[in-house]
């Protein structure tokens, strides 16, 4: 488990920087294409925020049932179906919330599951139910797209996961369960996250499972890195395109004065290797490259709460 240092303070904003890598993988793919989300000059791979934060709600869960900080099933409130694959509304994963935590109907209040969930406080939400509307304005959110700091090599892969059709005469014909994909074969992604403390404070302070003054603002953003990382190690998707992505380093800090604001993916232009095909190269650029991009974000030992990295990952990661 991932361990924060104090926070300086409670209010203004928080960064954290997390950095992953894919092997031979389909990273949240175009939905409209089916293939691959890139920049078509410099073949930088990107992908949504909603994708990374679909994975965090997951590692979330795993942390939390770990930790026995929920009840199974009410930890987190976005999962759009249930545990044998059958979708379900807003409406009815409300009720659920509500009868998982034994809420009587003269006490069901609209604001249940912000107050139970562990999602919700974190990324925010529209509560769109008869009589009961209002917005949950996020707490965390990715500055930027997550993106690979280097352009990336695409290979196409030609698939069958189908019988053979034979014709009249016996004859092979094409396959209907053939295909032809892209597939990356290596990426390192950086994703860059914004911290609202005030915002944080708002949306938690009535929280019925975690209680803001047993946990504020440390003990939410342990909740938040620790599911981050056990998304991208231990509870990673087994899936073609999810299940080779793995965690390789977080650092947070709390900035002290003026930041840059610098996108991760412009280390493309600091780089002088460009197109990287391993992960020794990875850090070697990233070593070469992260150090200024980090001083430009007020990021140093002084104002850091956390410093995690995988035991393969050699990253000297403030130079």
């Amino acid at each position: 488990m991932i361990k924060l240092n104090s926070l300086n303070k409670e209010t203004g904003n928080a960064y954290i920087l997390f950095g992953h890598e894919a092997i031979q993988a389909r990273p949240n793919l175009d939905p409209y294409t089916s293939t691959l989300r890139m920049n078509d000059e410099t073949m930088q791979v990107y992908t949504s925020d909603v994708h990374i934060k679909h994975h965090v709600r997951r590692g979330i869960k795993a942390y939390a049932l770990e930790n026995k900080l929920s009840q199974p099933g009410s930890a987190i409130f976005y999962e759009k179906e249930d545990e044998y694959g059958n979708a379900r509304d807003f409406a009815t994963r409300i009720s659920l919330i509500r009868e998982t935590q034994e809420i009587s109907k003269k006490d069901q209040d609209k604001k249940d599951a912000l107050h139970h969930c562990l999602d919700l406080p974190l990324f925010g939400y529209v509560h769109a139910v008869k009589n009961e509307n209002f917005n949950v304005t996020n707490a965390i959110n990715t500055l930027f797209r997550p993106v690979t700091f280097h352009s990336c090599e695409i290979k196409s892969l030609g698939r069958n996961n189908a019988f053979p059709t034979l014709g009249k005469e016996g004859e092979v014909k094409e396959s209907a369960g053939s295909a032809t994909v892209d597939s990356l074969e290596y990426g390192f992604f950086l994703s860059l996250w914004e911290i609202n403390l005030n915002m944080l404070k708002i949306n938690a302070q009535d929280h019925k499972v975690f209680k803001w003054d047993d946990a504020q603002s440390k003990g939410w953003l342990e909740v938040f890195i620790n599911g981050l990382w056990k998304a991208y190690t231990t509870d990673r998707f087994p899936s073609f395109t999810q299940r080779s992505q793995f965690a390789q380093f977080v650092l947070g800090w709390q900035p002290s004065s003026d930041v840059s604001y610098e996108n991760p993916s412009d280390l493309f232009d600091k780089v002088s290797k460009k197109q990287i095909k391993n992960h020794s190269e990875a850090i070697s650029g990233l070593n070469e490259a992260l150090p200024a991009f980090l001083e430009g974000w007020d990021c140093s030992k002084s104002t850091q709460f956390v410093s995690h990295t995988a035991k393969n990952c050699n990253l000297d990661i403030l130079g």
